[in-house]
This record gives C-alpha cells, sequence and structure tokens, in this order.
C-alpha cells in the first residue's frame, strides 16, 4: 500500500515538472537568455568593444522583461513604446550621473511619470517598471558617454524585440495555446477546492477563504484568455481554418467555469440536510473524478496518451452519478432537492466536457454564438482619451497614490547613494526598491522576504561554488543558469528566481570584477536599505484596500442585480442570444473575484486587527451563493423545457429576491462602517 502511495506521489511530481517544463514560459526563458547572450557576445567576438557589447546585452535583457505573453499587436504596440522609451531614460540618466542634484529630481519625476504607465494597463506598467530599473543599472556602469549609452541600450531593445515579433508572427497563436491549458489546469484546481465544501470535517471559513484566493487567479486567467482570442479578428471572423475549434474551446472553458461556480450553495445547509444520507463523500470522489478529466485537457498532447485510463475514469464517475442518483430517490425531505440540483450540474458538467471533447476531432459550427461585433465588450478596453487619464489623476487613485510614493523613494534612494559615493553599489538600493515596491502592503512585504532570503540563499550559493570551482569556463556556465533560472522562475516563484540571478551576479562580477567581498556585503547591505524603504514608503503614502472594499461591495451587489434582471427578461421575451446574459455573468463573476482578492490583500495589512470582519465575510459567502442561483438560473433557461420553466423557475426567482436584498443591504452596511 506504501509503495503504491510512494509512486503515486512521484508520478505526480514528475507530471507536474515536465508541465511546468513545457509550459510558455520555459520556452520564454531559453530565448530570453539566447538573445540577452548570443548577440553581444557576437558583437563583442567581431571587435566591439566590451563596454559596447555590455550596454547592448544590459538593453536587450531587460527589455525582455518588458514583454508578457500576447499577440502580434500587443508586442508590436510595446516595442512602439519600449524603444523609445529606453533611449530617453537611458540617456538622461547617463547625461546626467555626473549632476547630484538634477539626477536626483529626474530619478524622482522618473519613479512618478513610469509608475503612471500602469494606468494603460500590465503590459505597459511592465515597461514603466522596467524604466526605472534600467536607470538604476544606467547608474550602476558608471556612464561617461551618454548617447553612446543610449543607442546601445536601444539597439539592445530593438535585438530582442526583432526576435519576440518574429516568434509571434511564425508562431501567433502559442499563448493562446498556452493560455488555454492553464485555464483548464486552473478550473481543475478550482473544482478540487469545490470538493472540500463538502467535507464536514474541513472548516467553512477555510473553504470560503481558499475558494476567493483561487477564483482571482482563475478570473485573470479567463481574463488572458479572452483577451488573446477576442482580438484576433481572424479567429473571431471565422476567417481561420481552425477558427471553430479554438472558439469551441473557450465557449466551453467559460462554460465550465459557469458550472464549477453553480456548484455553490448554501454549504452549511448542504452538509446539516446531506450529513446522515452518506451522499458526502461520493460527492466528494466524483468531483475529484471530474476535476481529474478536466486537467487533462490542459495537455491534449498526451490526453489521448492516456485515453484508456480516462475511459475508465469515465465509468467510476458514471458510477458514482448512479450511487448518487439511488440516494437521492430515497429521499423525503430537503436532501432529495439538493442532490438533484448537484447531480443535475455535474451531468452539464459532462456534457461541456463531451462538446470541447468533439472540438479535438471536428471543427464543428458553434451553435449558441455570439456575434462577431459584440466579442469586444468581454475585454478590458485601455484609457481611449485625456480626459479619461485626466479622470485618473487624484489621490483616491490607488496607482497615483503609489505613483507619488515611488517618487518619494527614488528620491530618497538616489540621495542615499549621494551621501555613500565611496561604495560602489549603491544603485542596488535603487534596484531594489524598483523591484520589490508594490501598492499594496501584503504585496511589498511578501517580495520583501522573498528579496531577502533569496539574496541571502543565492549569495551562499555562489560563494560555495567560487570556493569550491575555479573552471572558467564552468563558472560562466553557472552564470549563464542563474540567468535562466531567474527567467524560468520569475513569473512563478520570484525567491527561487532570485536565488538565481543572485548567483549569476554574484559569480559574473567576481570574475569581471573581482573583490568578492565587496561585491557581498554591498549588495546584502543596499538591499536592506532598500526593503526598508519600501515598508517605510507604505506608511508614508498608504495605498489601503479598505476604500476599494466599499467600492468593490458595491459592484458586485449592482452586477449580481443586473445578472438578475438580464435573467428575468430573457424569461419574459424569450431572447436567443447568449450574449447579454454571458456578458452579465462575466461582470458579476469579476467583480466577486476582485472583491475576494482585495479581501486577502486587507487581511495582511497592518491595520487588518482592527476591522470588524463578520459583515465582509458573510457578504463574500452571500455573493457567491446568490452568484451560484443565478447560474443555475440561466442554465436551466437555456435548456429551453417548458416544464421545467413553469414549474420550478418562478419559484426560485422569488426565493432569490430577498437574497438580493440582503446583498445590497451588507453592501451598504460595508460601506457605512468604512466611512
Amino acid at each position: 500500500m506504501g509503495t503504491v502511495s510512494l509512486k503515486k506521489r512521484f508520478n505526480r511530481i514528475y507530471s507536474r515538472v515536465i508541465r511546468f517544463i513545457r509550459g510558455e514560459h520555459s520556452g520564454d526563458a531559453l530565448r530570453n537568455v539566447s538573445i540577452s547572450i548570443l548577440p553581444s557576445l557576437a558583437i563583442y567576438l567581431l571587435g566591439v568593444p566590451a563596454s559596447t557589447a555590455i550596454g547592448i546585452g544590459v538593453g536587450s535583457l531587460l527589455t525582455t522583461l518588458t514583454d508578457p505573453p500576447g499577440n502580434r499587436k500587443d508586442k508590436l504596440s510595446s516595442a512602439l513604446l519600449c524603444i523609445p522609451t529606453f533611449f530617453v531614460a537611458s540617456f538622461l540618466t547617463a547625461y546626467l550621473f555626473p549632476f547630484h542634484w538634477p539626477l536626483v529630481i529626474l530619478l524622482g519625476l522618473a519613479g512618478f511619470t513610469f509608475t503612471l504607465y500602469g494606468l494603460f494597463g500590465p503590459r505597459y506598467a511592465a515597461i514603466g517598471n522596467m524604466t526605472l530599473i534600467l536607470m538604476s543599472f544606467v547608474i550602476g556602469l558608471a556612464p561617461k558617454h551618454p548617447l553612446a549609452v543610449g543607442l546601445q541600450i536601444t539597439t539592445g531593445a530593438a535585438i530582442y524585440y526583432l526576435f519576440s515579433l518574429l516568434q509571434a508572427y511564425i508562431r501567433p497563436y502559442r499563448s493562446l495555446k498556452h493560455a488555454m491549458a492553464n485555464g483548464f489546469q486552473g478550473l481543475s484546481q478550482f473544482l478540487l477546492i469545490r470538493a472540500q465544501s463538502y467535507d464536514p470535517n474541513i472548516p467553512l471559513d477555510i473553504t470560503y477563504s481558499r475558494v476567493g484566493k483561487i477564483h482571482g487567479q482563475i478570473s485573470e486567467q479567463q481574463e488572458q484568455i479572452r483577451s488573446l482570442l477576442f482580438r484576433e479578428k481572424k479567429i473571431i471572423g471565422h476567417q481561420w481554418p481552425k477558427s471553430n475549434y479554438w472558439l469551441s474551446q473557450v465557449y466551453g472553458l467559460i462554460d465550465l467555469h459557469e458550472l464549477i461556480i453553480a456548484l455553490d450553495h448554501d454549504y452549511d445547509a448542504i452538509r446539516k440536510n446531506l450529513a446522515n444520507t452518506g451522499s458526502l463523500p461520493v460527492i466528494r470522489r466524483a468531483i475529484k473524478l471530474l476535476a481529474l478529466e478536466i486537467d487533462s485537457f490542459s495537455q491534449p498532447h498526451i490526453r489521448f496518451r492516456y485515453a484508456q485510463q480516462l475511459y475508465y475514469n469515465t465509468i467510476k464517475l458514471n458510477e458514482r452519478l448512479t450511487e448518487l442518483k439511488n440516494i437521492q430517490q430515497q429521499q423525503t425531505g430537503p436532501a432529495g432537492p439538493i442532490l438533484q440540483s448537484i447531480i443535475t450540474n455535474m451531468e452539464s458538467i459532462l456534457e461541456v466536457l463531451r462538446r470541447i471533447q468533439v472540438a479535438f476531432y471536428q471543427n464543428q459550427e458553434i451553435q449558441d454564438k455570439i456575434d462577431t461585433a459584440e466579442y469586444q465588450q468581454f475585454i478590458n478596453r485601455p484609457l481611449g482619451s485625456l480626459g479619461e487619464i485626466k479622470n485618473k489623476l487624484h489621490l483616491k487613485n490607488p496607482l497615483f497614490r503609489f505613483a507619488l510614493r515611488m517618487a518619494l523613494l527614488f528620491s530618497v534612494g538616489a540621495l542615499i547613494g549621494i551621501l555613500f559615493l565611496d561604495f560602489k553599489y549603491t544603485y542596488w538600493i535603487l534596484l531594489t526598491i524598483a523591484i520589490v515596491a508594490r501598492p499594496a502592503f501584503s504585496m511589498t512585504k511578501t517580495r520583501n522576504i522573498e528579496r531577502i532570503v533569496g539574496t541571502f540563499s543565492g549569495i551562499l550559493i555562489g560563494i560555495s561554488c567560487l570556493a569550491f570551482f575555479e573552471s572558467l569556463p564552468f563558472l560562466l556556465s553557472l552564470s549563464a543558469i542563474g540567468l535562466f533560472g531567474f527567467f524560468l522562475f520569475n513569473r512563478s516563484n520570484y525567491m527561487v528566481s532570485v536565488i538565481f540571478i543572485t548567483l549569476g551576479v554574484v559569480i559574473a562580477l567576481n570574475l569581471f570584477e573581482g573583490n568578492i567581498n565587496l561585491i557581498l556585503g554591498s549588495r546584502m547591505a543596499f538591499t536592506l536599505v532598500g526593503a526598508f524603504l519600501t515598508i517605510a514608503g507604505y506608511f508614508l503614502i498608504p495605498v489601503r484596500q479598505s476604500s476599494s472594499l466599499v467600492h468593490l461591495a458595491k459592484e458586485v451587489a449592482s452586477y449580481n442585480q443586473h445578472y438578475f434582471q438580464i435573467i428575468n427578461q430573457r424569461l419574459s421575451d424569450n431572447l436567443q442570444s447568449s450574449f447579454d446574459i454571458r456578458l452579465a455573468r462575466k461582470k458579476a463573476q469579476t467583480a466577486m473575484a476582485l472583491f475576494s482578492d482585495s479581501i486577502n490583500q486587507m487581511k495582511k495589512e497592518p491595520e487588518h486587527k482592527w476591522i470588524d470582519w463578520s459583515h465582509i465575510h458573510h457578504f463574500q459567502a452571500l455573493s457567491y451563493r446568490v452568484n451560484s442561483h443565478l447560474v443555475g438560473l440561466s442554465i436551466s433557461i437555456s435548456k429551453k423545457n417548458p416544464e421545467v420553466l413553469h414549474n420550478d423557475i418562478y419559484v426560485r426567482i422569488d426565493e432569490l429576491k430577498p437574497l438580493l436584498t440582503d446583498l445590497d443591504q451588507i453592501a451598504e452596511h460595508i460601506s457605512g462602517s468604512k466611512k
């Protein structure tokens, strides 16, 4: 028994490792390391001075982090903004480097301006943040020829985007493919957490907390998928042979999310009513089998290899459903309708999975589809006018406050650098600020801990490598591995990425500059100074979640009310298009995900102990319950069964009305308590 369990655990770990290696970040890491090193090395071997090759390499290296997954249009827009921004920032920094006070003013203005790039979306926020890191690096290079430095950095940025755009045009749907895989995997994990809600041994507040955390991740994944797909005109316009394939996958993924949310009900009542029926363990086993089936779609290349295993899993799942139906038929009280609802939901999930399965083999026309012109309403639109930008520039806007904080921190960091001119690596203070500082306290604190622990661990590993190995090619290889590891784990595990990059930096600086004690002491000391400043900056110009929580609570109540109205309208008007109901559902569930994320952030703020969480937790649980009932109603309506519509739907609508009223009242109470 122990050997079998150990083998299963090994297989799970092996599967996770292989999936991680095959992920988009692995290919990106290899590409980024190659573009950061090989062009600069080739330029150096052609006889170009080492300083020029290093400048180009730094430009390429930093540009890699401005290019998150996206389509061709995303990468082109990034290139058009990033390249000139990098040139101006590097040139001005190098030009003012000898003049201390003008440099301090420049860095303060840069901290404010480039942080506000985030107004236009995450992609532009990455460019702004990396520009601040670039300016820190330029100070570390101690430049003597400003124009040369600016041109070197710009050349490196242009080289990177040349290869990135080339890859995007050769494989235009690479990011979409990986996003879809992550979407199925995320929903599988979401469903496994759902299974815990049917376990009386796990407190409900813990399950709701876990659901809230992963719900935010799922919402982000689905937002990325919508953004990648619905901006591809060839796909949504059915101009590509595989258009129906991709659209079927996305429709299926969104419908699965809807059905999994619909498993949410009043779990306290479910546990009490089903406690003596023997159905709870069966429900958990059935949900785990469903999660396994969903997860298989995240790896289509091996799904067919394990077709036999999946076939047996389907048999087991049908057996569990039959077992639940037998239990349900024996119930006379409230347990019967509850079990019927759960069984119906699971069967609906299986129906969607069969539809997705068909899409793997056939380019089947979608029956219930959204018109091409309507897709744009499902994606977040960037700010489009000066008026919209101006409306964001006020102290109540979290990003604006954060921009002010970054201006202050960069100014103070630069002043400290001036006071300690005898120290060579003071620019690491600015690097730490740019890398670690985040609007929310919890994110800043977590990044600080991860950076300090990662830096210390990387230094220890670097010292060990330098002590035991003397071979120059081997040490250079270790430095390259450190760079690769940084790119590989930068998105998934920041602390591990810091360990790798610290290892690479320690070895590289020791090989090229020597004086390892100064390098290690300065890196640790100035990293700690930067980390301290980021924490102090939060208390000076805080960005608290309580204000956004009030706004999000109102949005949750408002969007669920709107969702309810759309369902009523569709019921009375017998509308055929699914556009309005899908859009209303998307807005409601996005608001709930943001609300849950805000709660998680608030719980990590210093003042969380003085907050009354009872109403907030009750509101969160009620919102999930209301939304699950709304989803269940929309599913029932889509089946268009007249008998069901007349006998059941209107009763459920009447039951929902007081719950929606409660949701509005609690939202108002939260608003009043935060004033």
